[in-house]
């Protein structure tokens, strides 16, 4: 179980340190709670003294190098290594000082007798979903098995979200070159061309003078922009920080036209991703589910499916009780529905998860197939209007002047 950390106080005043093992940190409160204590902190992460509170914490693993620690180490128990002897080769050819600190106390415990799954726990790198696995590789007797599932899951959620953030790079430097683009006309451009009409001492057009309006508002009164943006943007993380700010923020993601329906894809790919992957590794489907749950990021969909673990106890259905929620592709509910028929139920979420990434993939191709043009379009006609708007009195002098 993972090792939590934690500051408290007791009745007298004085602080208390000390370390639990628990699943969660909710059962460390609960534990404290019982002692007469309050918990000031907990974290899995132990608290640094003296000269080291000062010197910089150690980086946490990058999904890469979990990707590949994982993968070598069922590389070598498949080829019939023991673990401690994996453990030692993975620990002498890495290169990172990190990464080689935690295979080193990995190996520590390992020899001092501890399971693989309690030695990661003491690390916040490795997630529920990854101990859960890896204590039913052990359970079972098939390590290897559950480190090599979870290194196609890290390797294929990674992937995803890598092609998410790839697709959004394009609109977001367009989007950007554009507004800079308009900056810089309305504060270096325009105020130089207003010298030229104030010279003219012609009636100017509309858009013309709508313009140059804009421009003097801009460079007279930016600093209250800037300063009511600013604040703005605190008052939204300050809300955000809250639990209720945080559930409105998830609600709306999943309710939002265009991207709510992209985002339900993708949470029901990830839920369906992660789920088969614990049946198939061997983990029973109720404690797969509290893993899952807990597990997933929005916390909308997680307390909408707080109790689902609890009536799939009592008999219920698992694609019932997701229906109820009203949060997940109606395709991937009948999917579900057939897996418990057939008995089958790990293999059609593992399916579902590759169609309803298969979708949401097509989905952000058709959103950016109308988001780019849009963009372009925008901006082109921004620019245009301010072209034009300060080149109508130069034309209209020269006709003038014909």
């Amino acid at each position: 179980m993972p090792l939590f950390y934690y500051r408290a106080v007791d009745a007298a005043g004085k602080i208390i340190t000390g370390n639990l093992e628990s699943r969660e940190e909710a059962q460390v409160v609960q534990h404290l709670h019982q002692g007469g204590l309050i918990p000031l902190e907990i974290s899995r992460e132990e608290p640094r003294r003296g000269l080291k509170a000062y010197l910089p914490r150690r980086r946490r693993l990058t999904r890469a190098e979990l990707v590949l620690i994982t993968q070598e180490l069922a590389v070598l128990l498949r080829a019939g290594l023991p673990l401690d002897r994996s453990l030692r080769i993975l620990r002498d050819t890495s290169r990172r000082a990190g990464l080689k600190a935690v295979l080193d106390q990995l190996l520590r415990d390992v020899q001092a007798g501890k399971a693989l799954s309690e030695a990661l726990g003491r690390f916040p790198d490795f997630s529920p979903f990854y101990l859960s696995l890896i204590q039913a590789g052990e359970t079972g007797g098939f390590l290897e098995v559950a480190l090599e599932r979870l290194a196609d899951y890290l390797t294929a959620v990674g992937e995803f979200r890598q092609h998410l953030l790839t697709s959004l790079i394009y609109p977001g430097v367009l989007a950007l070159v554009g507004g800079g683009t308009i900056l810089l006309m309305l504060t270096y451009v325009v105020p130089r061309f207003e010298v030229f009409f104030k010279e003219m001492g012609q009636t100017l057009f509309w858009s013309t003078r709508l313009l140059l309006w804009a421009s003097g508002v801009f460079l007279s009164w930016w600093w209250l922009g800037a300063l009511g943006l600013a604040l703005a943007v605190l008052a939204v993380l300050r809300l955000l920080r809250t639990p209720q700010g945080r559930l409105a923020r998830d609600r709306w993601q999943l309710r939002a036209p265009l991207l709510g329906e992209l985002t339900r894809q993708v949470s029901a790919s990830f839920f369906a991703k992660t789920l088969g992957t614990l049946l198939k590794g061997g983990v029973p489907l109720v404690q797969s589910l509290e893993v899952v749950v807990g597990s997933v990021s929005n916390r909308y969909l997680s307390q909408s499916l707080e109790t689902v673990a609890e009536e799939v106890k009592k008999g219920q259905s698992l694609s019932g009780l997701l229906r109820k929620s009203g949060l997940f592709p109606e395709l991937f509910l009948q999917m579900i529905a057939v897996g418990e028929e057939t008995g089958q139920l790990g293999d059609m979420l593992l399916r579902a998860a590759d169609s309803l990434e298969g979708e949401a993939r097509s989905q952000v191709r058709r959103l950016l197939a109308w988001l780019e043009p849009a963009l372009i379009l925008t901006m082109a006609a921004v620019v245009a209007f301010l072209i034009i708007s300060l080149l109508l009195p130069i034309l209209n002098l020269y006709e003038i002047s014909l």
